[in-house]
């Protein structure tokens, strides 16, 4: 080590003890103080007579009926009001909002109605007497209908080819396609 660094030590290490030393006094002087709080003291009669006097005394020369009553602004009140540095927008006649409901009912177009997902499930077919019949299921129900009979009150059953059964939802009259699984009915 250099002389340079020793000084430097030297000079923190004599910093760090005079710092150790001065907070000890510091605590020691707390103690004493604290201690001194503790102790009773009495106070004598006529000390606690001049308190009583002065506060006397003192409501005696403050007139508070020459104090302003104060006035609040309501808006003060409203600690947590929005702020928005836009203006606020005018109020719109019932004419006029009227005017608006019944242009925004004329723009508004319904979507077309569409056919909820075909609910069944392809299960087979048989061919007799030149007649294909199609076997579907549906959650716990199966049903058997050849080509131009109704499966349900809501679907017919229009036509049938290898990869696909055509069905007809009856109440919208929408054409629906329920696709086989050709790989599923080879293997069963």
């Amino acid at each position: 080590m250099d002389s340079s660094e020793k000084k430097r030590k030297l000079l923190i290490g004599s910093a760090l003890v005079a710092t150790l030393l001065a907070v000890a006094m510091v605590e020691n002087e707390e103690t004493e103080d604290t201690i001194s709080t503790v102790e009773p003291t009495q106070v004598s009669r006529s000390a606690n007579e001049r308190a009583v006097k002065k506060q006397e005394n003192s409501a005696e020369t403050l007139d508070v009926s020459k104090l302003g009553q104060r006035k609040f602004n309501p808006k003060a009140g409203e600690l947590f009001a929005s702020t928005s540095w836009t203006p606020k927008p005018r109020p719109i006649d019932p004419e006029e909002q009227a005017a608006r409901e019944e242009q925004a009912k004329k723009a508004f177009v319904p979507p077309p109605p569409t056919a909820p997902p075909v609910p069944f499930k392809y299960a087979g077919k048989a061919i007799s007497d030149n007649q294909t019949w199609v076997f579907l299921s549906q959650a716990k129900d199966n049903h058997i209908a050849k080509i131009g009979g109704k499966i349900t009150d809501q679907y017919r059953l229009d036509a049938i080819n290898e990869e696909s059964v055509s069905l007809t939802y009856l109440p919208l009259n929408i054409k629906q396609t329920l696709t086989i699984n050709n790989k599923l009915a080879g293997k069963m």
